[in-house]
């Protein structure tokens, strides 16, 4: 029991026997599999090398559909194709392979880097099964064609997808003891469906091909499909970064926007109050939208362009050109290269929009806080500690980079807290900041950045913020926490002002201590391990 809590912690019974489950059966599907490509003709393991290989450099670049989390490879084509050639069983081995690389890709938990190859191998063995049954049947009634053909490998794809994606989901909703419904489902992986029947349908036409003309059909493909998935992967890229640029230019004109309503209201100082604390989340959301600008400005789609070129040169001996010239050789090699970098283009521009969503989402939660101080009583919910200290470091790492602050982190453990996280992250928010802007003013090439979570010797959460910055001179300590303090030239005396309103609303304290100038400043934050009567629990 201790074992499975460690190993496993998130997994209740249910999740746990269904992953043993999905295992178990995921690698007998494979060693039957291995067991039966064995005593195949060596054709057929060159087939599946061949195929088992392009899948998985396929993985290293997927193609996202916009608006979605979910992506898709070129991978499936060529285990589809392997699929019609050779049957379920080469089909389940390339399958799961190429669920390994996209789940190293994407997950860093071990369970998933096991589940995922081994229900791949399940639903492709299962729903292949089906496909050769069914063409099994139709030949020996003498109905074999192409057409039904088509239509039975696309029918396939969506039987594969199907039971794959169920299969995948049922973990997460087995630990939160979630119902699978249809219509969420549907929603969530529609356009999956449709890209996997897509793949099924270019598979049939290659094996079509490769029947009557041999395997020269496949391999001139290959670099053709290449260049259409590649394509669609910088066309959907670029669409995700333009819209991302056009969500902070939205959320900068309702910054604009929210405040003059704010003065025809007569709440010009709530309206300040916001804008101080959006100004500072903007600063990260102005970050992120340049980062994704300029990765794709200086993308290395350029030698994508140059590939092209040299195919097009070559089109009519393509062949001939990858198998025998020495620099058409080169050719699959550098197309290699260049789908590693893509790869590690798009994840860049990932982490990026994943940061700058984290910003905007915290934009409205700091409106929607401030709004609650007219006397709307907290809501509050069970919340790491800790991981707030990162988000807060994330929405602010832009500045603290550029200022070349190291930060240290002295995280204690400290329990689950039922805490208002919205607050809790403006409070944080703010006293970076403040320690950023101190450490920028004071001497020194290098500064340090120390952030403390622990649970004090009274009982209470202690959060420290402490910085090697300018420091703060006795008769201010207690100041600069009233309304309109500010020992800023363009401040507006009300960051600290809101924190300390925020850990009043908390039932907390917020104090600064200071040796004096030029000697660092520390700001403690104490809240109590139980959130105060009146406040609601969500």
């Amino acid at each position: 029991m201790r074992l499975h809590e460690r190993l496993m912690p998130d997994y209740n019974r249910r999740a746990t026997v269904y992953w043993w489950t999905v295992v178990v059966l995921g690698l007998a599907v494979l060693a039957y599999a291995v067991q039966h490509v064995a005593g195949l003709p060596p054709r057929a393991w060159m087939h599946l090398a061949g195929g088992t290989v392009l899948a998985m450099l396929a993985g290293l670049v997927p193609v996202r559909i916009p608006r979605s989390t979910n992506s898709f490879t070129a991978g499936e084509i060529f285990i589809f194709l392997l699929l019609l050639l050779d049957g379920p069983q080469a089909a389940a081995i390339a399958s799961a392979c190429e669920a390994a690389v996209g789940s190293y890709r994407t997950s860093r938990r071990w369970t998933s880097r096991i589940a995922s190859p081994a229900m791949a191998a399940v639903a492709m063995f299962s729903a292949g099964s089906l496909l050769h049954a069914a063409l099994d049947a139709l030949r020996r009634h003498g109905l074999d064609s192409d057409g039904l053909l088509l239509a039975g490998a696309v029918c396939f794809a969506l039987a594969y997808f199907v039971v794959n994606t169920v299969m995948v989901t049922m973990v997460a909703r087995l630990k939160s003891n979630e119902p699978l419904r249809l219509r969420s489902f549907i929603d969530s992986f529609g356009w999956l469906g449709v890209a996997y029947a897509g793949n099924a349908s270019v598979a049939s036409f290659l094996y079509l091909s490769f029947r009557s003309s041999g395997i020269v059909v496949v391999v001139a493909a290959v670099p053709i499909i290449v260049i259409l998935l590649t394509t669609g992967h910088y066309f959907f890229r670029r669409e995700e970064a333009e819209e991302a640029v056009r969500k902070a230019r939205e959320q900068q004109a309702a910054q604009r926007q929210m405040l003059e309503n704010a003065r025809h209201a007569g709440m010009a100082e709530i309206a300040t109050n916001v804008l101080h604390n959006v100004g500072n989340v903007l600063n990260s959301v102005n970050v992120s939208a340049e980062l994704i600008g300029a990765k794709v400005r200086d993308s290395e789609s350029a030698g994508l362009a140059r590939a092209v070129a040299l195919m097009d040169a070559h089109a009519h001996d393509l062949g001939d050109y990858i198998t025998s010239d020495p620099r058409g050789r080169l050719l699959p090699g550098y197309l290699k290269q260049l789908a590693q970098a893509l790869a590690e283009e798009r994840q860049g521009i990932a982490e990026e929009l994943a940061a700058l969503t984290k910003s905007v989402k915290h934009i409205k939660e700091i409106v929607a806080t401030q709004q609650s101080y007219a006397g709307a009583s907290s809501v509050v919910e069970e919340v790491q500690v800790t991981d707030l200290v990162e988000d807060a470091l994330r929405i602010d790492t832009g500045g603290l980079a550029d200022h070349q602050v190291s930060v240290v982190r002295a995280f204690a453990p400290v329990p689950l807290l039922m805490l208002d996280k919205h607050r809790m992250l403006l409070i944080l928010v703010n006293l970076i900041g403040n320690a950023r802007f101190a450490m920028k003013s004071a001497p020194g090439a290098h500064h340090q950045l120390t952030l403390r979570v622990e649970v004090a010797p009274d009982g209470t959460l202690r959060v420290a913020v402490s910085d090697t910055g300018e420091g703060i001179p006795a008769e201010n300590l207690t100041r600069i926490f009233a309304h309109g303090f500010t020992t800023k030239k363009d401040g507006h005396g009300f960051g600290l002002h809101s924190c300390v309103l925020a850990a009043r609303e908390m039932g907390g304290t917020l104090v600064a201590h200071s040796d004096g100038p030029g000697l660092g400043a520390t700001f403690t934050l104490k809240l109590p391990l139980q959130p105060p009567t009146g406040s609601s629990v969500s």
